[in-house]
Order: C-alpha cells, then structure tokens, then sequence
C-alpha cells in the first residue's frame, strides 16, 4: 500500500512536467496568430467612388473588392481583383483611363501603387503599357521604372521607365530601347 501511495505522489508532478514541455508556446507563431494587422478592418465588394472638385467630378474608381487597413503603420486599401479608374477633365468630359489587376492606396502618402497589366489611355487614344505604375494623387504625377509600352498613332516606342502627368497628355520616356514607325493603310 505505501509503494501505491509513493507512485501516486511522483507520477503527479511527472505529468505536470511534461505537460508544461509539450505545451511550450513560440512566441512567433502566437504573434502571427493574434495579429490583426493582416486582417482588413473592412471590405467592400463591387465598390465605386467618385472624387469631386467644387462640384465636378474629377475621378471615378470601380474595384470588385476593396479591403482597407486602417490599423496598420501606414494606412492602407488593397484592391486585391484590380481598379477601374476614370478621369475627367475640367468640363466633366472622360480623359483618362487606368486600369490594372491589382492596387493599393496608401492613404496618408495620396499614392497608389498599381501592378499587374497596367493599362492607361488618355483622350487622344495614346496607350501605356506597363506591369507596375505609381500614381502620386497630391501631384498629379504617373510613373514607374519598370519596362513600358507606349502605342500612339504613328508609332510604338518601348523603354524602361517613364513619368507623366495623371491625363497621361505629357510624358516622358526614359531609357528608349526601341521605337517602331506605323505607317498608314494609304502610305504603303
């Protein structure tokens, strides 16, 4: 009877042990699972925004989900299935067109980050190509530094880098790697 007292008084402490060795916690992992920072604060689905500017509309943005991040460092929204984004000019009339797969609005910065089959179209019908474009809102400026495509009428021109005003009307290539001259249907 006293040898089933003892065992009894030993295997006590024994299981605490080593149920305090198996339940050991990596403060990492419990970090990542309790962080809310990954997690938008709110999502929109099938969202439309209109900016105005003393009662014109200046832009118009469509995006199927919007998911913003307000608890983060730096503020932001996330498009995850791509922008749709329409500007106007001072008459209300469409100038500009930016479309791409995916963005993101860093709300305090007024820039956006646009990446995955950048396309823009200003009202002459000129076309920018490219896979990643910023948008500087607070200067009306587009650019990027990676490859571009720019179709006009009478050519295409490729380079690596380029900046423009956000009607994409004046713009400046960098780095030309290539210029190819379209001639019309009656000219050949």
């Amino acid at each position: 009877m006293l040898g089933t007292k003892y065992f009894k008084k030993s295997i006590a402490p024994l299981g605490a042990m080593l149920f305090l060795v198996s339940c050991s916690n990596n403060p990492k992992e419990v970090m990542a699972i309790t962080q809310t920072d990954n997690l938008p604060m709110d999502v929109q689905i099938n969202l439309v925004l209109s900016y105005s500017d003393s009662s014109l509309t200046r832009l118009q943005l469509k995006a199927p989900v919007a998911e913003s991040y307000p608890q983060v460092d730096e503020p932001k929204r996330e498009f995850p299935k791509g922008i749709d984004v329409t500007f106007f000019d001072n008459f209300g009339r469409e100038s500009t067109r930016l479309k791409a797969n995916h963005a993101t609005q860093y709300v305090t910065q007024n820039r956006w980050h646009a990446r995955g089959n950048v396309v823009v179209v200003n009202d002459k019908g000129e076309q920018l190509n490219t896979e990643e474009l910023y948008w500087d809102q607070r200067n009306e400026k587009i650019y990027s530094d990676k490859k571009v495509k720019i179709t006009t009428d009478n050519e295409v021109i490729f380079g690596e880098g380029f900046e423009a005003d956000q009607t994409f009307n004046n713009y400046t290539i960098k780095k030309v790697t290539g210029q190819i001259t379209l001639q019309d249907e009656e000219d050949a």
